[in-house]
């Protein structure tokens, strides 16, 4: 036969709690609660204006009656309960508007729902659990600012109006459709009615409208806010604007970053070079001009040209998603995409930057794009032959020139003289050459005018 188990008796392990290991004695620290029970006292009210931008100044008074569906049952000092009385509150302090709040009743599952509000002391350390109201403010236009504007005009300005109204009303209901016409024509282009003073006197509705749109509403935008804003959310690196050479508008630094740019390693194509060894890689633009930028001795266009073949690596190796989209493969494909040689650390800081949930969509997509043109042209020293780069992207020539044109370049065809030192012979290779060219003041496209048609 089994013997019952016991449970075994927990061991005091010496180890102090948070609070008296921060300090204090669990005396100190503790806090008490109580619940005031309803017993019809002076309880709070939360106020609630839905819809409305209530001032937090508006002084409200306070009218209660016990319920008509309840019935009474008083405390011993005299006050009935909150749950068996209403409770209004009501100002008239504003010029036109009345604010009332009251308690909505509640049907179907919050009809037991009940609010409370912690009031805490922090002398004595208690928490009271107070039973509270939850009200509702909503405001309503004043009927009595009618007679105020009528006060406003004289017996003989009233007479002429009212009879003039009546001649309308008759008109409007047997007169016939010429006269409706007519009528309706000055309905729509009526002015407003003025008092002795020459001013303009509206309804109570519409005064309260215009008053409320006069302080929501502010200064419309001007068109260099707009652009300012538009240029902000584009997807490009961010140009220095103050810059004063091409070369500061966008530095290596920030393009690709302190820590990636230390992650960098090019000794391996130095000393291929110094070798004389040829160097393969998968981009024809990297291809076209690492034996130039070797020779320069600068080791940042040279960083920044391994950068570029990474980048182009990177994006080739990405599988195609839903609606033009793009999402990064699986971290083997990827690294057997880009080389064995390139850091983990890398790989995840291009994931963080240009697809932080794994997916591209199109102003992704865009941003890459920019980001490509942009250290372009720091190795190509701000002028750039578009074609090479065109090729590894696989883009159109209309759609490079975009991303050229975005980042503040002017994309022109060669010269003659840069035809001769591309060495283009006939015009069909010229004609699918473009130079992009960085320079001062920068050139970014504007915001688009529609001119409206004319009517005939």
């Amino acid at each position: 036969m089994s013997e019952k188990k016991r449970k075994r008796a927990i061991e005091d392990d010496g180890r102090l709690s948070k609070n008296l290991a921060r300090g204090g004695s669990a005396s100190e620290q503790s806090v008490r609660f109580s619940i005031v029970s309803d017993s019809g006292d002076w309880a709070p009210a939360i106020a609630v204006a839905p819809g409305l931008d209530l001032p937090t100044n508006v002084p409200l008074q306070a009218f209660q009656k016990p319920c008509t569906n309840t019935v009474s049952s008083s405390t011993s000092t005299g006050r009935v309960p909150l749950s068996e009385s209403e409770l209004l509150l009501h100002c008239s302090a504003h010029p036109k508007l009345d604010y009332t709040a009251r308690e909505e009743s509640s049907s179907g599952a919050n009809d037991l729902l009940r609010h409370y509000v912690g009031v805490y002391d922090p002398a004595t350390r208690d928490i009271q659990i107070v039973p509270t109201r939850k009200m509702i403010v909503r405001g309503t236009l004043r009927s009595t600012v009618v007679p105020e504007i009528r006060d406003e005009y004289s017996e003989d300005e009233r007479a002429p109006q009212s009879r003039f109204a009546a001649r309308t009303l008759l008109g409007e209901a047997f007169g016939t459709k010429k006269s409706q016409k007519a009528i309706r024509a000055l309905t729509e282009n009526a002015i407003a009615p003025q008092n002795s003073s020459g001013k303009s006197v509206l309804d109570p509705l519409a005064s309260a409208v215009i008053d409320s749109m006069s302080h929501a509403s502010g200064p419309a935008a001007t068109r260099a806010e707009l652009q300012a804003a538009i240029d902000g959310a584009k997807p490009r690196p961010k140009p220095n604007l103050e810059a004063e050479t091409p070369a500061e508008v966008y530095k290596i630094e920030d393009l690709i970053g302190a820590s990636s740019l230390q992650a960098l390693k090019v000794r391996d194509w130095q000393s291929a070079v110094e070798a004389n060894k040829d160097v393969q890689t998968s981009s024809k633009y990297v291809s076209r001009r690492l034996v130039k930028v070797v020779s320069s001795k600068n080791i940042m266009r040279l960083k920044a040209l391994r950068y570029v073949l990474l980048l182009l690596d990177w994006f080739s190796c990405l599988k195609p998603g839903m609606k033009s989209m793009k999402k990064l493969p699986q971290r083997d494909d990827i690294t057997k995409a880009v080389g064995g040689e390139i850091t983990g650390s890398l790989l995840e800081s291009l994931g963080r930057r240009f697809a932080p949930d794994g997916n591209m969509n199109k102003w992704a997509i865009d941003n890459f794009m920019t980001h490509v043109c942009a250290l372009t042209l720091t190795i190509d020293l701000y002028e750039v032959d578009i074609s090479d780069i065109r090729d590894d992207l696989k883009l159109e020539t209309k759609q490079i020139v975009q991303y050229f044109q975005e980042i503040g370049c002017r994309v022109a065809n060669p010269t003659e003289t840069e035809q001769k030192k591309m060495k283009l012979t006939t015009k069909a290779e010229s004609s699918s050459h473009k130079i992009a060219k960085l320079r001062l003041p920068l050139e970014f496209p504007k915001m688009r005018t529609i001119v409206p048609k004319k009517r005939r």
